[in-house]
């Protein structure tokens, strides 16, 4: 007699310790919510490998325990991206969020570098037009004014040009690991950034009480950066800054922001799988996603 079973996402037998793999739906079908995954990493200008962290980070989500309550989960696949033609892939980007926010209450998107939440964006906007708000933790503002080249500095600069009136801030910016002339690049495009060291000052609360109310009534798109994160705890990111947040601030930001302005999209990009150290930056990616879901608490 052979002794087989399906592919599992646990291996104590415990029937009552429920896995998000047992319990998530796979097609391109309706539910609470939606994770989409985006293997691309072409405008990465330090460490690439950003493409293979949808599968990585999916590997300990579907790993994780089942925590939600009556919250049906969908796993959209990938989006079919374009080796070398970026343009493409971010308008098949777009085109398939814009799609799949019919779909669902919540869309998880899974990066990819950081031009992915652009194009992610780009579909929010497809999707609804007007009235947007973009949140994100970051490291770096993504406002650079380059000669030449592709660079996934310029993300924030991309998603202004997209939405002129949206509400954008970012949070956990280090001023030590960014040239001076992008706090006034922007102040210029109307972008709200909170310093760590302004965190620190004013506390996580004040932080997101402060976002809150200047969202107001808007459509939310939240967005990580894993570089955000001290390298401490997430050592696996494209462009590693000392001085972030540990792993606990992350998280409870993340709960805090998606639970009050119940995000339309949340992404997290960024993680980079080849530099990671036993797995602890996708871990911690799979944490946040979890904690990011406010569906089962609105």
């Amino acid at each position: 007699m052979r002794f087989v079973r399906e592919s599992m996402y646990k291996f104590i037998k415990d029937p009552g310790d429920v896995r998000i793999g047992e319990v998530i739906r796979r097609g391109w079908v309706g539910g609470d919510v939606g994770v989409l995954g985006v293997p691309w990493d072409g405008a990465v200008g330090t460490r690439p490998g950003s493409r293979l962290a949808p599968s990585r980070i999916r590997s300990w989500l579907y790993s994780s325990p089942y925590v939600f309550s009556n919250v049906s989960i969908v796993d959209l696949g990938d989006v079919d991206v374009v080796v070398g033609d970026h343009n493409e892939t971010w308008r098949r980007v777009e085109e398939t969020v814009s799609e799949a926010l019919g779909l669902v209450r919540e869309l998880i998107v899974i990066g990819g570098d950081s031009t992915t939440s652009y194009a992610a964006f780009r579909g929010l906007r497809k999707a609804v037009g007007g009235g947007l708000a973009y949140v994100l933790l970051d490291a770096h503002p993504d406002v650079r004014v380059v000669t030449e080249g592709l660079t996934s500095g310029q993300v924030i600069r991309w998603i202004r040009g997209v939405d002129p009136d949206a509400y954008i801030a970012i949070i956990g910016v280090r001023p030590h690991s960014n040239a001076p002339y992008l706090f006034n690049e922007a102040k210029k495009l109307g972008v709200n950034v909170y310093t760590i060291d302004q965190v620190d000052s004013m506390g996580i609360d004040a932080v997101v009480n402060e976002v809150m109310n200047n969202v107001g009534n808007r459509m939310v798109h939240l967005s990580i950066n894993l570089d955000v994160v001290d390298p401490a705890f997430a050592p696996g990111v494209n462009s590693p800054s000392p001085g972030g947040f540990t792993s606990r601030e992350a998280i409870r930001l993340i709960r805090e922001l998606s639970t009050r302005l119940t995000p339309k999209i949340f992404d997290v990009v960024e993680v980079t799988p080849p530099f990671d150290i036993n797995d602890v930056t996708s871990m911690l990616a799979s944490a946040i996603i979890i904690n990011a879901v406010w569906v089962h608490k609105a």
